[in-house]
This record gives structure tokens, sequence and C-alpha cells, in this order.
């Protein structure tokens, strides 16, 4: 497994080292793709020395006190191109559906607007590498090079009353800011590109709709979520946590106040490496009276025509600021099954597929490449939703003017009855409750009334009586991890997590290319085994004894049935929770049943806080995170307690996550407080196991080289960059 997974790796040093030739603002090009082998036994005896990496982001941490220059707009240049009347065809597991709104922009649909070449964020990646030539895509670190934004700067209270003026990467003088107070956490300002234009097709043909300025980035940052409280945007949770309403200073800079300084809180909620915040027009939306579902943006191609769940027609532009692509027409076909696409790139229906992990072997041996520069793994890992213990609003918790700090909150998806058995309830008020009791089962708090707690709901949002007073974690009279319920669902979660023989999936689904993660996604334990944080003692390896122990401490006896969601359409594998599930049969004697629809499908009962099954997902710690060696930092919020402005959440909530980001968010990152808070919080992560890791999988894609003579791929979230690609002579 490591021979072939970590040469796989290995390669993409060789894929990325020339991405510097290409120029364009922060998106430079990588060199021809290599062609890994499947029966690779050794990485290459050498490799060229990576390009040197970029200055780094400094985190929120000290550094020697300077003046920040401020950044000015910069026109973008005129970029001409020669154009083969050529159609590119890629074949994916999901085109989505057209949404062009940002407001609306539902997870993963809005990444294709950005990633297939639609519409941009702010920020591009800047080609940064660790000292083995791996690139690095950490938003600290490289996720801030120009792109529709030239750059910004931060204006923070200084600590003797007065206000610091910083470039907003360098944080030169960050050590004489203040930002004790809450309420006053400076104000962001960034300098947008000048020449960058929006376009639409309408009739067949390109219709220019105007300059993209400071006012379209305020209004695609206040329609994420900094103002559109209803928004259901993948970033709304980082548009809303880290900034007010913005607003346009000039035509070509724009400023919002913090709502909580964070150092790299535009590259988290602008940049290219991963989902963002894209660039919407304000012009075309007022003309409109609304952009849903009205193909527009200023990438380098235009969208013609988008049917949902099936294709995307585009046409490239040949006036492009950055890039244009030296083809016509840019088609995408959804194509479900991994079988189906390795087929239509065998037969030539398809010049790029995301093709069948298992038939990388085969189809190498037939002349086709596989492009690894994407530099993507998809671990799967799985939450255990439900468990919602945030009871009332955080401090700090504005919605405009209002502050809800304190308000109570109650969720649909909190159901701690027997059937649920995963499903934790820390009210002390409930405990000693029947939680088998037939007619509470799928009861909202399992029917238990608490006293000055009283709600109803309209939707999926609850409504409280007034003498209603919340509650949470410190609230130490009404609240408790220790409860017989909290205690019992822990055990359930142990024993699943416990009873996967993870290196046997490796080997026998994802053909050898996978590997074992023994970790979770965020708020479980957060780093991959090879993690310089990680320790021994959060591993959930194979143990099918203790397993059965923790099973029988659960008090959940063989034979139970429960629902297992394995989200199609966002790249977890079918296979793997097939297998998992076989495991939890041949270990516990178990009955869980698998529901493999499309992941956008109950989308939206994670941004009601309604989903309480285990379900799984692709995100979290991989080999990757853990060759990139970076320890420390701002341990992330993600919607993991009560945000009046909603946004995703995995169906788990508690004002404890809310504690250790704002104790970890003004920490030097990598200091040994840092260091010491971080290893404090992950040993309760582990130990709660409200999420857990099986295997990963290296993110191969095919293209036919008959077709295709090169495609400087990008290592971001998804495929990218097909303005790049060059067709071969046909």
């Amino acid at each position: 497994m490591k021979s072939k997974a970590f040469w796989l790796l290995g390669l993409v040093a060789i894929a990325a080292m020339a991405l510097a030739a290409c120029g364009g603002a922060g998106e430079p090009a990588a060199p021809e793709p290599a062609a890994p082998s499947a029966a690779a036994t050794a990485p290459p005896a050498a490799a060229p020395a990576p390009a040197a990496p970029a200055a780094t982001t400094a985190p929120a941490s000290g550094a020697p006190a300077a003046t920040a220059a401020p950044v000015q707009p910069t026109p973008a240049p005129a970029i001409p191109t020669e154009q083969a009347a050529v159609t590119i065809t890629v074949a994916f597991d999901n085109v989505g559906t057209p949404q062009f709104r940002n407001v609306k922009g539902t997870w993963p649909d809005v990444l294709f607007h950005g990633f297939f070449g639609f519409q941009e964020p702010l920020l591009g990646w800047e080609p940064t590498y660790d000292d083995q030539g791996n690139p690095i895509r950490s938003t600290g670190e490289a996720c801030h090079a120009p792109f529709v934004a030239t750059g910004w700067e931060w204006e923070l209270p200084s600590k003797d009353g007065g206000t610091i003026t910083m470039d907003g990467k360098e944080l030169e003088n960050f050590d004489d800011a203040d930002l004790s107070d809450p309420a006053n956490q400076g104000l962001i300002r960034v300098f947008i590109r000048e020449g960058i234009d929006f376009y639409r097709a309408e009739g067949g043909s390109l219709i220019e709709v105007g300059p993209l300025t400071a006012e379209d980035v305020a209004w695609s940052f206040n329609d994420a979520g900094s103002e559109n409280t209803n928004s259901a945007h993948s970033n709304s949770s980082q548009a809303y946590e880290y900034y007010k309403p913005w607003r346009a200073e000039s035509d070509y800079v724009v400023v919002a106040e913090n709502r909580a300084f964070r150092s790299d809180g535009l590259q988290d909620a602008s940049s290219i490496c991963q989902d963002a915040i894209w660039m919407q027009s304000k012009q075309l939306f007022d003309e409109l009276g609304d952009t849903f579902g009205v193909p527009h943006g200023s990438g380098p191609f235009v969208v013609h025509e988008w049917l949902p769940a099936e294709r995307i027609e585009a046409e490239s532009r040949v006036d492009h600021w950055r890039a244009n692509a030296p083809f016509q027409r840019l088609v995408f076909i959804q194509a479900n099954e991994a079988q189906q696409r390795s087929a239509m790139l065998q037969t030539g229906a398809a010049d790029i597929a995301m093709a069948s992990i298992q038939d990388v072997g085969r189809l190498e041996d037939e002349g086709f490449k596989f492009h690894e520069g994407l530099d993507a793994i998809n671990g799967n890992f799985f939450y255990f939703s439900g468990n919602l213990w945030s009871y009332k609003f955080p401090p700090n918790s504005t919605l405009g003017e209002e502050d809800l700090s304190g308000t109570p909150v109650m969720r649909k998806g909190f159901i701690p009855t027997a059937q649920y058995p995963w499903i934790g309830d820390p009210r002390l008020e409930c405990v000693g409750i029947d939680r088998t009791d037939p007619a509470i089962q799928d009861t909202v708090g399992a029917g238990c009334a608490v006293a000055n707690f009283e709600y109803e709901f309209d939707g999926f949002d609850s409504r409280f009586s007034e003498g209603s007073v919340g509650f949470d974690y410190t609230d130490t009279d009404r609240f408790s991890y220790e409860t017989p319920s909290m205690l019992k669902a822990k055990a359930f979660r142990k024993a699943l997590a416990f009873s996967i023989e993870r290196e046997l999936i490796a080997a026998s689904v994802t053909g050898g290319y996978g590997g074992a993660v023994y970790g979770g996604a965020f708020p479980g334990q957060t780093v991959h085994q090879t993690h310089p944080e990680y320790k021994d003692r959060w591993s959930y390896a194979f143990d099918p004894d203790k397993a059965k122990e923790f099973l029988a401490e659960s008090g959940v006896e063989p034979g139970f049935e429960f629902e297992f969601f394995c989200s199609q359409g966002n790249g977890t594998s079918l296979e793997v929770c097939e297998a998992v599930v076989g495991q939890w049969k041949e270990n516990l004697g178990l009955e869980p049943y698998i529901d493999s629809t499309q992941y956008s499908s109950r989308r939206p009962t994670m941004l009601g806080r309604e989903i309480h099954v285990p379900w799984m997902t692709r995100w979290g710690p991989t080999s990757k995170q853990g060759r990139l060696g970076e320890g420390g930092g701002t341990l992330p919020g993600g919607g993991l307690w009560p945000l009046p402005a909603g946004g995703w959440n995995p169906g788990i909530e508690d004002n404890r996550w809310w504690g250790n980001r704002e104790e970890t968010r003004v920490q030097k990152k990598g200091s040994p407080e840092n260091l010491a808070s971080r290893e404090a919080i992950l040993d309760w992560s582990y130990d709660m196991t409200l999420s857990a890791g099986t295997v990963e999988v290296p993110v191969l894609i095919g293209f036919n080289p008959d077709t295709v003579e090169s495609w400087n791929l990008a290592p971001y979230e998804l495929p990218n960059s097909f303005e790049t690609v060059v067709p071969a002579s046909r």
C-alpha cells in the first residue's frame, strides 16, 4: 500500500515544480502531468528541487514592528490567445445544479462554479512546498496570492488605545494589537484588481455584464452570510463568524468590521484553495431582481447551458484578465458510477474522467494517463450526528443590532432515545427518564421537559416562551458530560469506532492505493496519525474485544438496526461504506443499513440541525495533512455552536467548541501554550468519539493522451484550471 500510495503522492512534486512558468496573478501553471504506474514499488531516485516557497502568512503571533504600505489596485493585463475549434469533454461523479447566488450556494454544487472556471474568489494559491517538494495548501501559509484581490490590510485596536495598520499577510506589528474586547476587533480593507469583467451567455452569444468592483465584492460577502443570515452557502459560517457587513470604500477598495479577528480569515472565506465565496455581479442582480440560476461570472469560461445533475456546456473567453483556454468549448458530464466514467474514458466519450481507482492499472496498460497534480486525498469519515448539546447561544452572538447571547436553543435532531443510542443527553433534569418508551422514540428532547425551557418548532427553528432560560456546558447545575445517557452513548460510539479493520478495507476496496485513517473529522480527533501533534493514545485501531466491551457497556443488544447515511456526490466511496457496515455486522452483530442518496438531498437537514444518524463524508485529517508537518494554530469553528446566521453543521453542537476556538484564536501559533491547549482539547475530542475515520483514497484524474497534450492541474480542492488544458493534435 505504501509503495503505491506514497509514490503517487511523491509525483505531485514533479507536477507542481514548474507552476511558476505560466504567470497569472497567483495562479501559475504546472508542467505536463506525469503518468503514475500502478505497479510502481519505489519512488523516483531523485526529484528536481521545488520552487522556493513563498513567504508565509504569519498567524496570530508576534513579529517585528514595521509600517505597512497599503496595496494599491492594479489593472489586469490583456492576454491574447489562439483557440482551436475543439471541445474538451470531462466526466465526473457530480456536476450539481446552477446556483450563481451565494445565499443559495449549497455544497458541493457551489464549488463547481469556481473550480470549473465560471466564477472567481478573492485570493489564489502561492506555490508553497514542504521540504520534500509536496505542495502546501493551508490557508495560513499558501492561500494568500493576489487574484481578484491584489492584497489587504488590517486596522486593529492598539494596546496604547489607538489604532494600528498592518499588511494583511505579514501582520508585522501584531504584538501591539489588543483583541481582548470582542466588540472591537478592528476592520479589514481589501484592494480589488481593476480590469476584470463579468460575462453571461444570452441567445448563444457572450454578453459583457460590466466590471467587477468593490460593490460586487461587498455584495458577494454580504449575500453569502456576512449580512444575509438566511444563507445556505458552504462558507456562510466564515462570512458571519469573521466579518460584519461589508461596504465599498471606493470603486476598488472594500472594507468590513471584523466580528472575530482571525489572521487567515480572508483566505478561509474566499481563496481558490478550497470552497469559497465567489465574486458575483451586484449590477446584474439589480437589473434582474435576482441572479439565482442565472449563469454569470468573471472566470475564463461562460456557461451556455447547465442541466442539473446531467451536463454543463460552456464557452471559452478570449479576453480573460488572467488566462484564456486554447480551445473553444468545455463540456462536463455527470456519470454517477465510477466504472461508467472509466468506460467513457476508454471509449473516447470523455477526454478527462475521474475513473474508478480499481481501474487505474488496467487503463494505464492501455495507454491512458493519470494526473495526480490535484494532490487530493479523499478520506472517508463518519459523524455521530444528533449530539446537539448547545441549549443557548454562546457569547458575542449578534444579529444586526440584536444580541442573542444566552438566548435558548433546541434542535430537531436532538433525540436521545433508545432508537438513537449514539446520541447522549447531558441534561441533569432528564436523568432517569425511560428512553425505551415507544411513544418518545422520535420526539425532540426524548419527551423530557426541563424547568424554564419551553419551546415549540416553526420548521427547523425553535420558538421559546417568555421567561425560558438557556444553558450549556458552563451551567454545571443543569449540564454534565457524565450523565448515564452520555456515558452509554459514548460507549456505543467507541464500539463502532474500534470495530473497523481499516487496513483490510484499504487493501480490498481501494486496490492498495488507500491507507487507514484513525482520527476523525472535527469535532473529533482532528489530526492524522502522521501529524507532528498526534499522540499514540489517540488511535481507534481495530480491537474487536474492546469494541464488544464498549457495546456491552452501552446496553445495545446484537441485532440492533440503524441507518448509516453514505452520502453520495460528495467524494465518498459507497464501497467503503459497505465494507464498514459489513464489519459492524460481523464484529458486533449489529444490523446497520445504508441510505446512499445524494448528499445535496440531505444537506438541508444539516443546515437545520435535524440530521441525527451516523453519516459518511470525505473531509478530515489524511496523510496529506500529516506530511505537511505544521503544528498549532486556531482550532476550527465551522458552525459547531449555534450561530444566529445558521450555516452548515454536521449534526453536532456544543458551546465548548466556541470556547476552544476563543482559547486558541489569541495564542501564538505553535507556541508551548498553544500546543498544550490543543493537546488538552484533542484529548477530550478523542474520548468523546463524535467522529471517526476509516480509509483514504488519492484522487487520480484520467485523461486520454491522444486528445489532451497537457493540463496544468493545480493542488486545490477539486479538479480545476481547465483553461490550461492543451488539446493534442487530432
